[in-house]
C-alpha cells in the first residue's frame, strides 16, 4: 500500500493506492479535510482499479478538487477554492 499526501490547496489528507490485484473492489481512495468557513468537513472518495497507463494519484487529486469545489459552491463556503 502506498500513501501520498494531498497538495496544500486540498486541505489535509492523503491518497492511497492499494495494489490488491482485484481482490478488493475499490482499492484506491482519497480523503481530505478542508475549510468551509469555520467548519472543517471531510470527504472520502473510493475508486475501482485505475486503467493501466493512467496516473491514479493525479486522477484522485483531480476528482477531489472537483468534489471540494462543488461542496464549497453548494454550502457557500468562504474562502472559495481558487481556480
Amino acid at each position: 500500500m502506498a500513501t501520498h499526501p494531498l497538495p496544500a490547496d486540498l486541505g489535509s489528507g492523503l491518497a492511497v493506492i492499494n495494489p490488491s490485484l482485484g481482490s478488493v473492489p475499490r482499492p484506491n481512495y482519497v480523503i481530505s479535510q478542508f475549510l468551509c468557513g469555520k467548519r472543517r468537513p471531510w470527504m472520502s472518495i473510493d475508486f475501482a482499479l485505475v486503467a493501466r497507463g493512467r496516473d491514479a494519484v493525479r486522477d484522485m487529486m483531480d476528482f477531489m478538487r472537483i468534489a471540494e469545489k462543488r461542496f464549497r459552491e453548494i454550502h457557500k463556503c468562504t474562502p472559495p477554492l481558487a481556480g
